[in-house]
Formats: structure tokens, C-alpha cells, sequence
């Protein structure tokens, strides 16, 4: 029995002390060229697009309207995200004749169905999604402020019109008594 015992004992020992003294060698994983080049020459999505805004920033009426033209003609349909984020950017430009919040954000919440977008894209379009929701929000509340302003000013010139009036009647009767 004792000899068994060892007998199995040095069987398991044999058979584990290899499987513990070898290493499992994995491959390193070493990109080739072809992806290094393929890495190098992917842009920054939403660097790009931020390249894009502060090269509109330096152009003049007549080229933003030029590059907003071309943007509508071709960026509009298209199934780039990119392109159409560019479209919103000259869409959301302030102080020009083509800004456009309910445009972008139409241009925004209806893609074509078999547009390319990547995740940064994709969340940047649903942050812009939700800015021009609240702003156009905003722009409806300040609407309706301002109509509410202008109702109650007409109130108080009415009011003033009419405490004017009762001042002059009463300084009538005080000169009517005085005499």
C-alpha cells in the first residue's frame, strides 16, 4: 500500500512539475506597418470638426456664405457624418444670413438611415441634439416673455395715461374751488 501511495504520488509529480515549470508564451502583439499607417492617417473626428469651426471663424461674409452653399448642396444628403456635422456648424454660425437652429437641429434628428458615425460622433451629434433642444426651448420661453413684457408695458401705459388724467381732474376742481 505504501508503495501505491508513492507510486501515485510520483505519477502526479511528474506529470504536474512540467505543467508548472513551463510558461505559456503568448504572442507579442507588434502592430504592423500597414496598421501603424492606418492609425497615423485617421483624424480626429471631432478634432477635425473643431479645426473646421476656427477656419470658419477667419473667413469673411461673402466665403462663409460660399462654403455654406456648398455645404447645403452637398453635405445635406450625405451619409457621412463629417459632412453633415460640418452643415451644422455653418447652420449654428451666429450673425449670418443662413443660421438656422430649427434647420440643425432637423438636419441632426432625422440622418439617413444608412449613415456612418463613429462613438465620439455619434455622442458629440446627441450632445448637440440636446444644446439645441434646450435652446430652442429657450428661444420659445424667451418668445413668450417678451410678449407677456410687452402686454404688461401697454398695462402700465394705460394705467399712467389714466392716473395722469385723474391728477389733471383733480387739479381742475382745486382750481374751480379756488376761484
Amino acid at each position: 500500500m505504501k508503495t501505491i501511495c508513492k507510486l501515485l504520488a510520483g505519477l502526479i509529480l511528474i506529470t504536474t512539475l512540467p505543467g508548472c515549470m513551463r510558461t505559456l508564451v503568448q504572442p507579442v502583439h507588434q502592430p504592423s506597418e500597414h496598421m501603424e499607417t492606418r492609425i497615423i492617417q485617421e483624424p480626429d473626428d471631432l478634432g477635425e470638426l473643431m479645426r473646421y469651426y476656427s477656419a470658419l471663424q477667419d473667413k469673411s461674409k461673402s466665403e462663409l456664405i460660399e462654403e455654406y452653399q456648398y455645404a447645403n448642396s452637398h453635405y445635406r444628403d450625405s451619409i457621412d457624418a463629417h459632412q453633415r456635422l460640418k452643415l451644422l456648424i455653418l447652420l449654428l454660425l451666429p450673425d449670418t444670413g443662413f443660421q438656422s437652429t430649427r434647420a440643425a437641429l432637423d438636419l441632426m434628428e432625422n440622418p439617413p438611415e444608412q449613415i456612418e458615425s463613429t462613438p465620439a460622433t455619434t455622442a458629440f451629434q446627441n450632445l448637440l441634439i440636446l444644446l439645441l433642444k434646450q435652446q430652442r426651448a429657450a428661444n420659445f420661453k424667451i418668445r413668450s416673455l417678451s410678449v407677456k413684457l410687452r402686454t404688461t408695458e401697454a398695462e402700465v401705459k394705460t394705467l399712467q395715461d389714466k392716473i395722469n388724467a385723474i391728477k389733471n381732474i383733480e387739479k381742475h376742481f382745486m382750481r374751480k374751488s379756488a376761484f
